[in-house]
């Protein structure tokens, strides 16, 4: 039994263009500056810290920032869920949905860690039915770092199977160079996809335990977490 984190955003989906427009609308709105999320390297990285260096980015003053945040990551989560597309099917990476399925029917721990916030990965499930897969989900606006995400999901599969995760037992799937600096923290099975902001030249150099191009081939990446 093992247990396996997946990222979400550019790992399992790809509704990086609704952020982008989410952003856009929001940062108009609450700061009067043109922004988009793919201005800056995004990937693994918590909402809250994206758009702190966006507001940086667009030289929005500090104070500014903190006054407006808070309502900045309510009404996100509103614009999100009015952009995202009721039908996602283009949306949902090549060979996720298969490869969530061939894990469903082994006994293992599967595990979502996200940056973003619980609203946002509620519509993300919602139109993609992907939530079905995952036993629990842990967010990066809850927590400071997305190596607190692994220590809070070890614990919970530790009270989930009365039994301890450690090595390789913790499988860590991403897209990003940050979700393999993260697992190597843990000694933990690094698998990268390049499906999203990183290249893979990138990835390989960041030395995770296996890269591939995508999802697509199921089988190849059931043997490597295996």
């Amino acid at each position: 039994m093992k247990l396996i984190i997946f990222d979400l955003d550019q790992t399992l989906v790809d509704f990086i263009s609704v952020h982008d427009e989410a952003t856009q609308e929001l940062f108009k709105s609450f700061f009067s500056v043109d922004a988009r999320l793919t201005d800056i390297d995004f990937a693994g990285r918590s909402l809250s810290d994206n758009f702190r260096e966006l507001g940086k980015l667009k030289n929005v003053p500090d104070a500014t920032f903190n006054e407006k945040s808070s309502r900045l990551f309510e009404a996100y989560e509103d614009a999100f869920d009015r952009k995202i597309p009721a039908d996602a099917s283009r949306h949902i990476l090549l060979g996720a949905r298969e490869l969530l399925e061939r894990l469903s029917r082994t006994d293992n721990i599967i595990a979502l860690y996200t940056g973003d916030s619980p609203g946002i990965v509620a519509s993300v499930f919602r139109v993609t039915e992907l939530g079905r897969y995952f036993s629990f989900c842990l967010y990066g606006t809850e927590v400071a770092t997305r190596a607190d995400m692994v220590k809070l999901a070890i614990d919970k599969a530790k009270k989930m199977a009365r039994r301890n995760f450690k090595g390789k037992d913790v499988v860590i799937i991403g897209d990003s160079v940050r979700d393999i600096e993260c697992g190597k923290l843990f000694n933990a099975l690094t698998i990268a996809v390049a499906t999203g902001f990183h290249s893979a030249e990138k990835l390989s150099e960041a030395g995770p335990d296996y890269l591939f191009d995508d999802l697509s081939d199921s089988a190849k990446v059931m043997r490597a977490i295996g």
